[in-house]
């Protein structure tokens, strides 16, 4: 019975690409959503980013994209080393967001592939934050009792990119993408607050100037899913 329903599922699909093309004229906006694979443990979290293009002439067009993301994980230490004891936890959780236009120009390709090239910005910011009880900064404590550290950040970057869709059902696409980019950003500052011996000391990290971030070949792993319309 399940080889049957894959059997039907799998003519279904290849019903559907026999028949696809790609969109030469009208449904000139796509929406797309690429959805990617956290790691460790399920620790990272990445909401999925979104896309909108809208085609200015049918082989080009701007494009507009928004991503999320966000990390939390907690470690734990003890007050022996053979992990008995009292405990103290380290929490870190940190997140960022992006916003980045652009503009791509397709070329001819085929009936269902797009093979396109274009130029990105990105724009975006970032926190982090960490939380302590019972740790010192490297191992459990029972005179530090609590602590926090908080610092902010804003990112701009750029991007020559060069991807293709495939569309497997009408106006329906799948598609990868790789790109140069390059990047850099403005560590905002932060604040930090330790309480030990029951005082609690307190202080701003004031912001520093511009830092370079780097820059290299990279690809959008994943899933990149698109409706034309």
């Amino acid at each position: 019975m399940k080889k049957n329903i894959l059997l039907v599922a799998a003519v279904a699909v290849l019903g559907l690409s026999a028949s696809a093309q790609k969109p030469t004229e009208g449904n000139n906006s796509s929406l797309e959503v690429g959805l990617n694979i956290g790691e460790n443990g399920g620790e990272t979290f990445s909401a999925p980013s979104l896309r909108y293009r809208y085609f200015i002439a049918p082989n080009m067009a701007v494009r507009f994209g928004l991503s999320l993301d966000g990390t939390k994980s907690t470690e734990t230490f003890y007050e022996n080393a053979d992990f008995t004891g009292a405990t103290g936890t380290q929490e870190m959780k940190s997140g960022s967001w992006s916003v980045s236009p652009g503009f791509e120009y397709h070329f001819a390709g085929t009936d269902k592939l797009s093979p396109y090239a274009g130029v990105s910005l990105m724009f975006g910011g970032g926190s982090s934050e960490e939380t302590w009880t019972n740790f010192d900064g490297t191992s459990y404590s029972s005179v530090v009792t609590a602590g926090s550290i908080t610092s902010k950040e804003s990112m701009m970057g750029w991007g020559i990119v060069f991807g293709c869709d495939f569309y497997f059902a009408e106006n329906i696409f799948v598609g990868a993408e790789f790109g140069y980019m390059g990047w850099g950003y403005t560590d905002k500052g932060g604040e930090t607050s330790i309480t030990a011996g029951g005082t609690t000391v307190s202080s701003t990290v004031p912001a520093d100037t511009w830092k370079s971030g780097g820059r290299g070949f990279g690809a959008n792993a994943g899933i990149r899913l698109g409706w034309r319309f």
